[in-house]
């Protein structure tokens, strides 16, 4: 089937495959969604208009915020206001991202570097990840976030959701200099502007190579502020909504045109894939599949970023 705005002759029945893949990949790991919506719309389908790519890469990654974000906000795992902050930040970072890429990587040429060196950081933070300490720490955490999700559902059985106030978000501090709220029982504390210039400093950078950015705020709101990973995710996704769906309304100010046709097929393989995931998660091993992603995004990044130099110095195509 030809799609004539993204430019390319492809099989519907492949687009729903590749995004099944990526939504199966992006539900089971929480990463790289952007990524490889970029490989599959760059390497497989052929897609040669940078301008294009990118938002249609956003097109993507919006679908798993927008089915999340609402359930965060019901069981009080979202902080709000620093959600806001982080999405006021990325509105203007967005904004400014897409700019700048639009402008200044306007082809393929100038933008698959700048994309393999992201694709690069993704899987060595996927390499870190698997290191025995730090799989070691994740397992704490998946089991501390496993039994809130399951106070969580005792709650909802027992008809007794309002008891979530308890154990969910409470901020005892608003404003634009220090921050309060308790989680669980524990207390929490950040600065207002930080999110506000975090979420800036991240939508620059996944504007203007496509991808929600994840990635950089999951780091940023765990590692700097400190916020417990059980309202880590809830937090980012709504940034991340905020930020991609302004980049997507800019770059089509900017005169780049969506292939919705094409769309049209990716986003359902997307939503079908974001339900496999959790599902699927049972059967195959996350670490498994996340060692297998990190090699390939390993050779995709070398390949991106470093391809001309290795043909031109070695005669060897790598992608």
């Amino acid at each position: 089937m030809e799609f004539h705005v993204a430019g390319v002759t492809v099989s519907p029945i492949a687009l729903i495959l590749w995004s099944i893949f990526v939504g199966y990949v992006f539900s089971t790991i929480g990463a790289a969604g952007g990524i490889l919506a970029g490989v599959g719309h760059i390497s497989i389908f052929g897609m040669k208009k940078a301008n294009i790519v990118k938002p249609m890469n956003q097109m993507l990654t919006l679908v798993s915020p927008v089915i999340a974000a609402p359930l965060y906000f019901r069981e009080r795992r979202l902080v709000v206001p620093a959600a806001i902050a982080l999405g006021v930040g990325g509105i203007i970072g967005a904004l400014l991202g897409s700019w700048l890429s639009h402008t200044y990587l306007p082809d393929m040429k100038s933008y698959k570097p700048f994309f393999g060196a992201i694709t690069l950081f993704i899987a060595g933070r996927m390499w870190y990840e698997m290191m025995p300490s730090v799989k070691e720490k994740q397992k704490a955490i998946k089991k501390a976030n496993k039994a809130f999700e399951d106070k969580v559902k005792e709650l909802k059985a027992a008809g007794k959701l309002n008891e979530l106030k308890e154990i969910g978000v409470q901020f005892q501090q608003m404003g634009l200099g220090s921050n309060v709220f308790t989680f669980g029982g524990e207390t929490f504390r950040y600065n207002a502007i930080s999110p506000f210039l975090a979420g800036m400093v991240v939508a620059i950078i996944s504007a203007a190579l496509g991808v929600g950015g994840g990635f950089l705020l999951v780091p940023y709101l765990t590692s700097i502020l400190g916020f417990p990973m059980f309202v880590v995710a809830g937090t980012s996704v709504l940034s991340i909504l905020v930020s991609s769906a302004t980049s997507i309304a800019n770059y089509i100010k900017m005169g780049s045109n969506l292939d919705w046709a094409m769309l049209s097929f990716e986003l359902a393989g997307v939503i079908i894939g974001s339900y496999l995931g959790p599902v699927l998660s049972k059967y195959v091993k996350a670490e498994y599949l996340k060692g297998f992603l990190a090699v390939v995004l390993t050779y995709i990044g070398i390949g991106y970023t470093f391809g001309a130099i290795i043909l031109k110095a070695t005669g060897i195509k790598i992608i």
